[in-house]
């Protein structure tokens, strides 16, 4: 018969009990002495400490394997890695900070600035309250209408003197800010680092991310590049007063994508290409009124308000990837690939020899003796999340002029700064926790579109730079991908107009992750106006103003297009609900609602599961007065529809004209 114990037992006591049963059943004689004081004794309470331990460590390698029970950070981070789970770390609050400064008046044109002598505020400069600092996401050239992702962001107003006359315009622009301070690691590259899949590690602890990492071909180099060098966007150029070149690496998601999504250039300079390169874009007009208002009677004028760049996609083999050490350090990855001499040879054999040495698809290493830029952001946390109008301090100002003037100093003294917004979404780096929650539910992306919502939020994510669309949807149409689309104007208003270079962007941009099979129609969505009128009962003891403005704001809200996605139909009921919940508002007496089209509004008349009454123009005793010469308008029937108006897939409701299409008839009870 075969010797055994119970292998179930795993604790301290459970293990002395199956060990003295052994041996009372198999070693008889041997049981007298197990007394406490024996040496039998002791062996076995030995023997059973060990197991003890044993089944301890084996217990916790399975707890620090299984996502339900973890406790180790390490242990999280090591499943993230298998996983493909990118752990992020601290993240920076971010908020819109407002630039002012004061420009001398246009001697040619007096109703505008000077814009020769308008400066230009470096994406380097550091704003923020005396405590916590912010960086500047991108320039901020007060001689320029756009941003960098082709918004409009700047206005100016006059200043008069006594007599009325213009002496000086301020001028105001607005720029994203984040969190945290950057700095630059600087090192060089010796043959020894060099070996495939390179890590280096940063030496800050609370880093948020890499923004830029360079390589100039040379190890004797004293200065740190311009901080406009790291956002270059080339794999190898070369500056114009530089004598070697410059090789940026790009953060991928991972080291095998082969595509980066990004902007169109021309270089006019042979010898030098990047300083004498131009990003391709094209600028969008709209026509408004000489006075800047919507358009009137008065002698319409274009003003640019939009600005689209061009992107394609660009070959990607110096990139690179991030993640995080056990201990908190941010850690660079590099590819395995190098570029190596091929032997020559025939043609067809330094051909075969070339894909085999210089294989690089998961990315390409530096060379040796090659000075290395890193350019990282530290700080972030929950800290950095503050009220608006608190960021007033400018710790460092960095700017340029393009011309000389002898108002330098005058227009300098004259810049300041402060946060239209709160700055939000400051976070503490992930707990263990939290790693284990973004483990468990987090889904590998297949980076294509294989469903029709796929489609929506693929090209929702375009960069807005190349004209991602306001509104999109998608839907299947006789075997067809239909993708309608919205914009919308400088003034917040819905566009159906479809820019060429953002029909061709989208198709470029999209090429690399529809099926091979599916066919893509891209075509305007349609806006319907709607126009609003309402006689309601107030209380005589309440402001007959103050209760028209709240019925007014409260139609703003209900009907405000950031609020709506395309196709979303709206429940007349519903803000009848919220109008009468409005303090010194008895009761509605009826609510109208009207399709308003033609003229400056939109073509689209009514829809066809309407049921319309009479033309807005045809009673007197309804009569829906709309400007310029009254719009053609028909009323939808309520009652028919129970106050329901569907939608359709392609299109979205909205009021073009707040200040007109809502009218307020009040009866005072």
């Amino acid at each position: 018969m075969e010797k055994a114990i119970n292998y179930l037992a795993r604790d301290f006591n459970s293990i002395k009990s199956e060990l003295i049963s052994f041996s009372k059943k198999y070693y008889p004689e041997m049981t007298e002495s197990f007394n406490d004081s024996s040496v039998g004794a002791w062996f076995i309470d030995l023997v059973s400490a060990v197991g003890d331990d044993l089944s301890y460590s084996i217990d916790r390698v399975y707890q620090e394997n299984n996502l339900n029970s973890i406790h180790s950070r390490k242990s999280a981070l090591n499943i993230a890695r298998l996983n493909g789970v990118k752990v992020p770390g601290p993240k920076a609050s971010m908020c819109e900070v407002q630039f002012t400064c004061v420009l001398p008046v246009n001697a040619e044109n007096i109703s505008s600035p000077n814009w020769a002598e308008a400066p230009t505020i470096k994406r380097d400069s550091i704003v923020g309250n005396g405590t916590y600092n912010f960086e500047l996401m991108e320039d901020v050239d007060f001689a320029s209408q756009f941003n960098n992702n082709g918004y409009s962001n700047r206005k100016f107003e006059p200043l008069r003197n006594g007599n009325g006359l213009i002496t000086a315009y301020t001028v105001s622009k607005s720029v994203m800010a984040i969190g945290g301070t950057s700095k630059v690691y600087k090192k060089v590259i010796t043959q020894n680092e060099l070996k495939p899949f390179m890590e280096v590690i940063l030496p800050d602890k609370n880093i948020m991310s890499v923004e830029s990492v360079l390589f100039k071909a040379a190890d004797s180099l004293k200065t740190t590049p311009n901080m406009s060098e790291y956002y270059i966007d080339e794999e190898e150029f070369r500056m114009a007063n530089e004598y070697i070149n410059t090789y940026r690496y790009f953060e991928v998601d991972s080291l095998s994508d082969l595509y980066r999504f990004g902007t169109e250039t021309v270089g006019t300079n042979s010898i030098d290409p990047i300083s004498g390169q131009t990003e391709l874009y094209v600028d969008y007009t709209e026509t408004v009124a000489a006075s800047g208002d919507s358009l009137t009677d008065e002698t319409p004028m274009s003003v640019r308000t939009s600005r689209i760049y061009k992107g394609r996609w660009k070959p990607l083999t110096q990139k690179f990837i991030t993640e995080y050490t056990d201990n908190g350090y941010m850690k660079i990855i590099f590819g395995a690939g190098s570029y190596d001499t091929v032997p020559s040879g025939s043609t067809y054999a330094e051909f075969i020899m070339s894909n085999s040495v210089n294989n690089n698809m998961l990315g390409v290493l530096p060379d040796a003796g090659w000075t290395m830029y890193v350019l990282y952001r530290v700080g972030g946390g929950s800290e950095t999340n503050m009220a608006a109008n608190s960021i007033t301090n400018i710790a460092f100002l960095d700017t340029k002029f393009k011309t000389a003037t002898d108002n330098k100093n005058k227009i300098l003294n004259s810049i300041k700064v402060t946060n239209l917004s709160t700055s939000l979404a400051g976070k503490n780096e992930p707990s263990t926790q939290e790693i284990v929650n973004l483990i468990k539910y987090n889904i590998g992306s297949q980076n294509r579109c294989v469903t029709i919502n796929d489609y929506k939020a693929r090209l929702m994510q375009m960069p807005p730079r190349y004209g991602c669309p306001f509104r999109c949807n998608a839907i299947e149409e006789n075997n067809k991908v239909v993708i309608p689309m919205l914009g919308v104007t400088a003034n917040g208003k819905l566009d159906d107009s479809l820019p060429s270079l953002l029909v061709d962007n989208i198709k470029e941009y999209l090429k690399n992750y529809k099926n091979i099979g599916d066919y893509i129609e891209l075509k305007s969505g349609k806006i319907y106006n709607l126009g609003f009128e309402i006689d309601v009962f107030v209380d005589k003891n309440y402001t007959t103003e103050f209760v028209i403005k709240n019925i007014i704001e409260k139609i703003k809200e209900y009907m405000d297009i950031n609020a709506h996605d395309m196709g979303d139909s709206l429940f007349i009921g519903d803000l009848e609900k919220e109008i009468n919940k409005l303090d010194g508002v008895i009761a509605l007496i009826d609510f109208r609602v009207y399709n308003i089209y033609g003229n400056v509004y939109g073509s689209n008349a009514k829809f066809p599961v309407y049921k319309v009454s009479e033309s807005c123009s045809s009673s007197s005793s309804e009569r829906f007065l709309m400007p310029l010469n009254n719009a053609p308008c028909y009323r939808i029937d309520l009652e028919a529809l129970d106050s329901l108006l569907e939608n359709d897939y392609n299109s979205m409701f909205e009021i073009l004209n707040e200040e007109t299409d809502i009218a307020i008839r009040v009866k005072l009870k």
